[in-house]
């Protein structure tokens, strides 16, 4: 039998070996903890690969249960688990793919008044979900608590994604810099408007990939907007400044 050295060496040699990452940045990778709220197609993806990466900690946030239309998008569900609480059922298979991952899990839907017990002891949250409402609260607390907020939207083939430190300086936008005029009664989700399967899994790879940059130190942009053009394989990059009247961060 392996002892645990061994078996961190080799499991995870093969980003070990990157000169951007070695045995101190996995070590880091290891020792992290990243909150991800919504186990839709974009938690789900992300979480597969923030989880194989060796993230050490997870907590998932979903007050959901799957359904058929779930299936086309949401990696790790199958047609077994329809009826069950997506948090509940994709712990167990997180657990499958990194035995010595830490995954808490809340079936609840986070309000002004419960968010902060379940996100505070974390430091990276990854906004997965559908609807503004969430996306706001979400923005502010992360802001007022000092967190990475890193957050994508999906819609038909297109991607938005960024990643927030709005409180580490005064000139680092947040969400609603962007969004300014954004109300918490619009919503627009993949159930309205459509998502293809692929672009759901390629917008949860780029999540974990920011977060991933993040806990290794490498290229962080505060002040960026991506957009990602699936049809076209277009990426576009859009400079974003601090919203002087931003009732969240000024």
């Amino acid at each position: 039998m392996r002892n645990p050295e061994e078996y961190f060496l080799e499991k995870y040699s093969r980003q070990i070996i990157m000169e951007q990452v070695g045995v101190e940045g996995q070590k880091k990778i290891n020792n992290s903890s990243i909150c991800i709220i919504g186990c839709g197609g974009l938690g789900t993806s992300a979480a597969q690969y923030l989880s194989m990466s060796g993230i050490g900690k997870l907590i998932f946030i979903d007050h959901d249960s799957i359904v058929l239309s779930n299936l086309n998008r949401q990696t790790l569900f199958t047609e077994k688990d329809i009826g069950k609480s997506k948090c509940e059922v994709l712990t167990k298979k997180i657990k499958n793919i990194n035995k010595s991952i830490t995954v808490n899990y809340y079936q609840k839907k986070i309000n002004e008044n419960n968010i902060d017990q379940y996100i505070e002891n974390c430091s990276i949250v990854l906004d997965c979900t559908d609807n503004f409402e969430s996306r706001l609260l979400i923005n502010k607390f992360c802001h007022n608590k000092k967190k990475i907020l890193v957050s994508a939207a999906l819609q038909n083939f297109d991607i938005q994604a960024f990643i927030f430190s709005s409180w580490s300086n005064n000139k680092n936008p947040c969400y609603k810099c962007i969004f300014p005029d954004l109300t918490t009664t619009e919503n627009q989700s993949c159930d309205e408007m459509g998502i293809i399967a692929s672009v759901a899994g390629l917008g949860g790879i780029i999540q974990a990939n920011l977060a991933l940059n993040y806990i290794l130190k490498l290229h962080n942009n505060f002040k960026e907007l991506i957009l990602l053009d699936s049809v076209r394989l277009d990426i576009k990059k859009i400079k974003i400044e601090k919203n002087k009247n931003c009732k969240v961060c000024c």
